[in-house]
């Protein structure tokens, strides 16, 4: 492998340099792409696979997939020889696929590099990103021999202990595993390593909810300062799992949905979307929890996530659809429409006193305070095949 290029003093470091550093420090995003994008237009940096690898580890934790993932095909097609270029290329794109959810394909990209003489730089990246794909395929006994069988250390290798002993019910040494990949990562930045939020989740699995809140909102900040979607959402879903259920933990949740969505984190948003439903359901709200178990179950399925898609169908199961009559359903879609009582009354035929019984029963039913709501919800019963009425129920995972 070549050697980097030198630093030549202060204001003139190695652009891929610079990028890693902004990226390790957690501050100046636009920057840090900045100098990724100079290196990875830099004759000296594409030529050098650590430089290539900073960059396009910079572009990718930065939220710029789209880019990360050209800049990797035009120097695959550039390089074809450089085995050593390859290699960090080829890791980039398996980052690339895991945070859009792309499981199969992260899966036959890592598939690439599972072999002794990758290099060492590597490696606890790709042994990582393996036991991800194990936990969510449901084989975290085999994430475990995975780990057994490789003499490794580092913050890496910790945070994949504690992802496994997460998966197997054991939240204490999670807990611990997060604390000690902190201590030793020394990287503040949650768009690398999202520890704090792991540990958050570790320990309120132990029931230390004081302490999984702090580590949750200590993630935001450093979410914050950093700005990257999918690095806000996961640790707003953090501070929403702590958070007390007084009706601004469901307002959290939506906010951390709509930033997963944002940055196509869908492995992230499966799991959010599961934690949201459960926490609506605590909240009483089990028409909105049916439809927010029904899109992670969607998702889950699309990502190819079989553990979160268990736990959706099993969800599912405990949660009834919300049964509405065939009128009170045309009711509600004139109220998501935009229209008032008197104009869904003139649409049916009916008085405008029948239309305000129809959505009292209406918002009974589906546990919302009124109108607003009703509105702000985008109700599944919008889309073909997602509501139940009186006419018969739809088939599902428990039908």
């Amino acid at each position: 492998m070549n050697a980097p290029p030198p630093v030549r003093g202060s204001g003139h470091e190695c652009p891929a340099a610079v990028a890693a550093g902004l990226l390790a420090a957690g501050e100046n995003w636009t920057d840090a792409v900045q100098a990724a994008e100079q290196a990875l237009e830099s004759p000296d940096c594409r030529a050098n696979a650590l430089c290539v690898s900073r960059a396009l580890g910079t572009l990718v934790c930065a939220g710029e997939l789209v880019a990360a993932d050209a800049h990797s095909l035009a120097l695959l097609e550039e390089r074809p020889g450089d085995q050593a270029l390859a290699e960090h290329v080829v890791l980039a794109q398996a980052c690339v696929a895991r945070r859009t959810g792309d499981l199969a394909r992260c899966s036959s990209l890592l598939g690439l590099l599972r072999h002794n003489d990758i290099a060492a730089e590597i490696r606890p990246v790709v042994l990582l990103s393996t036991v991800e794909l194990l936990i969510a395929r449901g084989e975290p006994r085999e994430a475990e021999v995975l780990l057994l069988a490789h003499d490794a250390d580092g913050p890496l290798f910790l945070a994949a202990e504690a992802a496994v002993a997460m998966a197997l019910g054991r939240p204490r040494d999670a807990l611990d595993g997060c604390l000690a990949c902190g201590r030793e990562a020394g990287v503040g930045n949650p768009a690398v390593l999202p520890w704090r939020s792991l540990a958050a989740r570790a320990a309120l699995a132990c029931g230390d909810i004081g302490a999984a809140l702090r580590l949750a909102l200590e993630e935001h900040t450093a979410a914050a300062r950093w700005g990257e979607p999918r690095a806000l959402g996961w640790s707003l879903s953090a501070i929403a799992a702590a958070s007390p259920p007084d009706g601004e933990d469901l307002v959290v949740y939506e906010r951390a949905i709509r930033l997963l969505d944002m940055a196509q984190a869908r492995m992230e948003l499966a799991e959010v979307l599961c934690d949201y439903g459960d926490r609506l359901t605590a909240h009483g709200k089990q028409a909105a929890a049916h439809e927010i178990y029904t899109r992670a179950r969607a998702t889950a399925l699309d990502v190819g996530d079989t553990v979160l898609l268990r736990r959706a169908d099993e969800a599912l199961c405990g949660v009834a659809a919300p049964v509405l009559t065939p009128v009170e359903a045309e009711v509600a879609r004139f109220v998501c429409a935009g229209l008032n009582n008197r104009e869904i009354a003139a649409r049916l035929a009916m008085a405008t006193r029948t239309v305000e019984l129809h959505l009292t029963r209406v918002y009974r039913k589906l546990g919302l305070s009124g109108r607003r709501e009703l509105r702000a919800t985008r109700w599944a019963w919008l889309h073909e095949g997602t509501l139940r009425t009186d006419r018969g129920a739809l088939g599902g995972p428990c039908g």
